[in-house]
């Protein structure tokens, strides 16, 4: 009789611990999609350019991302057309955040691939990212290209394209750590 409470207990301490260990494993951590637009536009200071909030409508026509795909969004954009610094914060309905994903991506493949651009603007989009944290997803095209940058050539124009939008990125990303 004893042996069976002591193996019933080890067993019951074995599921214990795995059960306790592996609470919030795979869980994806929360936040605000506003407070993380705050951080970004911090981040850049006055080279943040989008200046433009992009209404739901806009956003279904631009992006195709309709209202029943998301509880929350921030979507800007800029003014003029002669630039392309756009941010999207999406906080998906739950579990669609990998359809939302699967649209920006589009978006930005077809800003990439179709879509007329000025000649620094075709090199900057390429630099742009779509990054997800569970029902979370981000699109970023942000930064500013210095003229001495863009009299470099192309390469030069890409790689501080994407040293300008990783900024975003890594704030972003330190909201999910």
């Amino acid at each position: 009789m004893r042996k069976h409470i002591i193996k019933l207990l080890a067993v019951v301490s074995c599921i214990s611990i795995t059960t306790f260990s592996l609470i919030g494993c795979g869980e994806t951590k929360t936040a605000d999609i506003h407070e993380v637009y705050e951080a970004v536009k911090e981040a850049y200071g006055e080279e943040y350019i989008p200046s433009y909030e992009f209404d739901a409508e806009y956003v279904q026509e631009i992006f195709g991302l309709s209202e029943d795909l998301y509880e929350d969004i921030i979507a800007e954009g800029p003014k003029v057309s002669f630039n392309i610094d756009t941010f999207v914060a999406v906080k998906a309905v739950q579990g669609k955040g990998d359809q939302v994903y699967d649209i920006l991506s589009d978006y930005r493949d077809t800003q990439i691939n179709d879509a007329m651009q000025y000649p620094t603007n075709a090199i900057k989009i390429q630099a742009s990212e779509v990054t997800k944290y569970g029902d979370y997803i981000f699109f970023t095209c942000l930064g500013v290209i210095p003229e001495d940058i863009e009299d470099n050539g192309d390469e030069a124009i890409l790689e501080e394209a994407k040293s300008d939008n990783k900024i975003a990125v890594d704030v972003i990303e330190s909201f999910f750590k």
